[in-house]
């Protein structure tokens, strides 16, 4: 739990923050204002504080920071495991503690004479981690996915006709070698090199 003064350094620190400069840090920074669907009154139970499960709110947007509707739903169900989690150990101490001092008897008989209650207990507590574990990885995979790239039309190729029956026609000049006035003989199909008589035929 952070203490009052780590909260106003915090504070002040925020003052110094200019926000994102590029395009694309401004655009996510405007979906920013996701507000959580938690509902504190429907989750508070007696001996439970709405202070402390603000502040866990507080803390699962401002690391996670949701920009979809869907990572806001991923990131309030990571709120709600973990807030059930802390009351499913504030139980357990609860049962143990009953147990132990109305029957006057010790640990290890509180577990073998309730053993069936901790059971139940335990399969909430194994649910609501892999619940926990399940949003957490799919809001991970929702936040890295990259976006796709635009699709761009084809390049379309054109084909050479085959020769037939083995023929291959020589290769017209090029537009460098005409420039040039360099001969192509198209019997031997090569170009001349500048300078060189050809051999007599």
């Amino acid at each position: 739990m952070a203490t009052p003064k780590q909260i106003a350094a915090n504070r002040r620190n925020s003052q110094k923050s200019t926000g994102p400069r590029s395009e694309d840090g401004k655009a996510r920074s405007a979906r920013n204002a996701l507000k959580t669907g938690i509902e504190a009154k429907s989750m508070i139970i007696r001996g439970e504080s709405k202070d402390d499960l603000d502040e866990l709110t507080a803390e699962y947007y401002h690391h996670y920071r949701p920009a979809t509707p869907a990572e806001r739903m991923l990131v309030d169900t990571l709120i709600d495991c973990e807030w059930h989690l802390r009351r499913f150990r504030a139980i357990d101490t609860q049962l143990t503690e009953k147990a132990w001092h109305v029957f006057d008897i010790t640990l290890g008989q509180v577990f073998k004479e309730n053993c069936d209650v901790f059971a139940r207990l335990q399969r909430r507590i194994d649910s609501t981690q892999r619940h926990y574990h399940n949003a957490l990885r799919e809001l991970r995979r929702l936040q890295s996915a990259e976006p796709e790239p635009p699709t761009t039309p084809a390049t379309p190729t054109v084909q050479t006709p085959k020769a037939k029956n083995g023929f291959v026609p020589p290769t017209p000049p090029a537009a460098s070698d005409e420039a040039s006035g360099a001969e192509f003989d198209p019997l031997t199909l090569s170009r001349p090199v500048p300078g060189c008589s050809p051999e007599p035929r």
